[in-house]
């Protein structure tokens, strides 16, 4: 019995320590559409406490009102049949409620439907693939991947298409979750009202490694925003010393057939953009930091690091070497 509640208690306090996570939620809003959903879910929230309190003790109350006692006979309690106010009142009272529960949803779709597009907005085509984020920004002409940087108070229309199945593109804090599905085209917005580096995921199961799909989006301030842009828009860093040169040649051997280093990538690759690797924080779907030990373990077995993903490679220490000696490079 020892053992037992020792582990009840190890498995209650994990539940509640659980609850101490900083995982990305809307209720902790950074963005308009954020904040008006927030707001629906509270006050759904307290309509149905206060609907759970008054039944609960109304039925409390009959429980122990009517509760036998010492000395009642057996004889059955008188029996209600029918009382016409009482049913025209708990008829009433959830018509009123749930039609105050659509007026509020109503206005809330509202408010988070997607606005006019103007000519200050920041156009992103988001396509989703299994497992990565792909962002293009036809304006500016590049595209990047998994980490998605936008500028502070921004309005940024967002077109999302899929390449293989139905993913959904989804970062809490700024904007409700849109799918991404093949063969259809779908449209959302974001904004920030902070800046900041908020996550997302993948809200629809698509395969095995659906859980290291993952988002950064970067609000960035306007000024930081036209600097990513400036850098994003410049060709990829030549190579210089030899053993860039070496890694240049081998990146073009074996990489480039999946992997663009245009900024611009006019034809449609595989896998990520990498004309500018070394600016992200992350890689692989926004799994893992980039650093050069992550890397390099990448470069040696990516199956054991993402499994079941579409970069099989067998490469030498040499020409491991080499190929981060030039990627590090693109910055």
């Amino acid at each position: 019995m020892k053992i037992f509640h020792k582990i009840t208690l190890l498995a209650g306090l994990g539940f509640i320590l659980s609850g101490c996570t900083t995982s990305p939620t809307f209720l902790r809003p950074a963005s308009s559409i954020a904040q008006h959903e927030a707001n629906l879910y509270n006050n759904l929230l307290i309509m149905a406490l206060v609907v759970f309190v008054l039944v609960e003790a109304v039925l409390v109350w009959i429980l122990i009102r009517d509760r036998k006692k010492r000395g009642d006979d057996d004889r059955p309690p008188t029996q209600i049949y029918a009382n016409t106010k009482l049913e025209i009142t708990w008829t009433v009272i959830p018509v009123l409620l749930t039609g105050a529960l659509f007026a509020m949803t109503f206005q809330t779709m509202k408010n988070v439907a997607v606005p006019a597009a103007s000519a200050k907005d920041i156009n992103v085509h988001v396509i989703g693939h299994q497992w990565w984020w792909e962002f293009d920004y036809p304006d500016l002409g590049f595209k990047t991947a998994n980490e998605l940087h936008i500028p502070v108070g921004a309005t940024v229309q967002v077109t999302l298409d899929s390449m293989d199945v139905i993913h959904s593109f989804w970062v809490p804090q700024l904007s409700g979750k849109t799918d991404a599905v093949p063969g259809q085209t779908n449209h959302m917005w974001l904004t920030s009202n902070q800046t900041g580096v908020f996550i997302g995921q993948c809200a629809e199961f698509c395969g095995t490694e659906h859980a290291m799909m993952r988002i950064e989006v970067v609000v960035d301030s306007q000024d930081d925003f036209n600097a990513w842009v400036s850098n994003q828009q410049k060709p990829a860093a030549q190579p210089q010393t030899a053993d860039e040169l070496a890694g240049y040649k081998d990146f073009s051997g074996v990489c480039a057939s999946c992997h663009s280093l245009n900024p611009a990538e006019p034809e449609n690759k595989v896998g990520p953009n990498l004309a500018h690797l070394f600016s992200r924080s992350t890689f692989a779907g926004a799994t893992y930091p980039l650093t050069e030990e992550n890397l390099r373990n990448w470069l040696h077995d990516t199956q054991s690091m993402k499994p079941g993903n579409d970069m099989k490679l067998t490469l030498s220490p040499d020409e491991i070497n080499h190929i981060y000696a030039y990627l590090k490079l693109l910055k």
